[in-house]
């Protein structure tokens, strides 16, 4: 491939990426620690000082790890309250809460999350999973959505409801505050709604189709917009899952679909540089500019990585376990990358080389 700035990549070809910030290079993503549980880990979330990661997962627990913790032995600090799976995980911006979700439905916000955790809010959200939760930017309203086709937005204040929002015709996969403060939810059929929260009005529609098919075999709607995270100024909004034939497993070609804000317009159908039987599962804009994604299938799981104006990945890293990264978080400081891996492993990948160490010299 020719380094010439002035030629464009052709849809088959990666660009060359120009890491900019200090000490992030994707291009040397390496596996730094593992840390176990005994069940699949669904959801990880860094908490704003980088000193914990919070994880969701099948044994219904709450997990912390204190990365300062660097021992081998490193156990987590677990909290029960859940009845169920859970997926949904959200930390408020401005303090030390955590919001999580549930496959019986149950939502609940917790206080003091870096010191002994306790449920500020046990709420009864929705019937059937809550598959997604999002706190505000103020971090008053909680948003959550769910299996039963409902949005519905919480007071994290009191816990009582302060609107619902109805309108999907399919279970509602995601929820996302933008920054102004409204919402848009994204469903199993990857219809998208803008909704005022104020009002509870429906603002527009935007389409997501390319990651939802109908399987004739099996007669049942397969797809959805299976993570969802805007970039840091609301200006970009990416939507992961998979395109082409999938079966009742969801196993397609992995995609993220990154949408123009304020247009609606779709910018960029974001993809490997080589299709694998995969999905995209969860995704984040990095401040250095580039998109990161996790995802895979039974058979493995990747970090694909891109730049949002060009729609082949300039890097993808192959996990070396039989796991799909099913959730993604980034590090406060930008250089750490933690997957929620089911295989019941949190794994972090550091975005920099092995540092060298330098030879003793002779005295």
């Amino acid at each position: 491939m020719s380094d010439s700035t002035d030629e464009k990549p052709t849809p088959e070809e990666p660009s060359k990426y120009v890491p900019k910030a200090e000490g992030v290079d994707p291009y040397a993503t390496r596996l730094v620690r593992e840390l176990k549980q005994d069940r699949a880990i669904l959801a990880c979330r860094y908490d704003a000082t980088g000193q914990f990661v919070f994880t969701g997962a099948q044994d219904y627990l709450i997990h912390r790890w204190d990365l300062t913790d660097e021992s081998e032995e490193a156990k987590a600090a677990a909290f029960e309250s859940h009845e169920s799976w859970v997926r949904a995980m959200c930390l408020f911006p401005n303090d030390d809460r955590l919001a999580t979700g549930d496959y019986v439905g149950r939502l609940i916000i917790w206080q003091q999350m870096n010191g002994e955790p306790k449920p500020q809010h046990s709420i009864a959200a929705h019937e059937g999973s809550v598959r997604a939760v999002s706190v505000s930017a103020d971090g008053k309203l909680v948003a959550s959505a769910g299996n039963d086709r409902m949005v519905r937005v919480w007071s994290a204040e009191t816990g009582e409801l302060v609107r619902e929002l109805a309108g999907h015709d399919s279970h509602v996969y995601n929820v996302a505050f933008h920054p102004d403060g409204s919402l848009v939810s994204a469903d199993l059929k990857c219809r998208l709604k803008h909704w005022n929260v104020e009002s509870g009005e429906l603002i527009r529609e935007l389409d997501a189709g390319l990651l939802y098919v109908y399987s004739v075999k099996y007669t049942v709607d397969v797809g959805g917009v299976r993570g969802m995270s805007f970039n840091a100024d609301g200006s970009q909004l990416a939507c992961t899952g998979a395109t082409g034939v999938k079966g009742i497993a969801h196993s397609g070609n992995a995609r993220v679909l990154l949408f123009d804000w304020k247009s609606g317009e779709l910018l960029q159908e974001l993809k490997p540089e080589k299709d694998e039987i995969t999905t995209a599962w969860s995704v984040r804009f990095h401040p250095d500019g580039f998109i990161v994604a996790s995802g895979g299938s039974r058979t493995g799981g990747f970090l694909w990585f891109w730049q949002p104006d060009q729609p082949v990945a300039f890097h993808m890293l192959k996990f070396k376990q039989r796991a799909p990264g099913f959730d993604l978080d980034l590090s406060p400081n930008g250089k750490t990358l933690a997957v929620a891996n089911h295989d019941g492993t949190l794994r972090l990948y550091e975005m920099q080389p092995e540092p060298v160490e330098e030879e003793a010299k002779d005295s």
